[in-house]
């Protein structure tokens, strides 16, 4: 046997080591990453939710206390969107 096999050995046991602790390293940041990243998902979300339920609730609010104005705004929204896609189709 060659005497330097032995370091040789050791070498490689050290930077399987190094390796292997590089890699669990990595590993808990990114699984600090995703717990993180996670979390601001979720409030965002909530967020999100919170705001289209103030937003429906002001909308059910303005309908009940003036129904003929919103009545008149669904009806000219209609009217918009039913324009605009007769000019899409006639375009064809």
């Amino acid at each position: 046997m060659n005497p330097s096999t032995p370091e040789k050995e050791n070498k490689l046991n050290g930077s399987s080591r190094s390796v292997q602790h590089v890699g669990e390293s990595v590993s808990g940041r990114l699984e600090k990453f995703s717990h993180e990243a996670g979390e601001r998902v979720g409030k965002l979300a909530s967020s999100v939710s919170e705001g289209a339920t103030e937003y429906l609730e002001s909308g059910r609010s303005y309908i009940r206390n003036k129904p003929i104005q919103a009545t008149a705004m669904a009806a000219a929204a209609g009217l918009a969107a039913g324009f605009l896609l007769m000019m899409v189709t006639r375009r064809k």
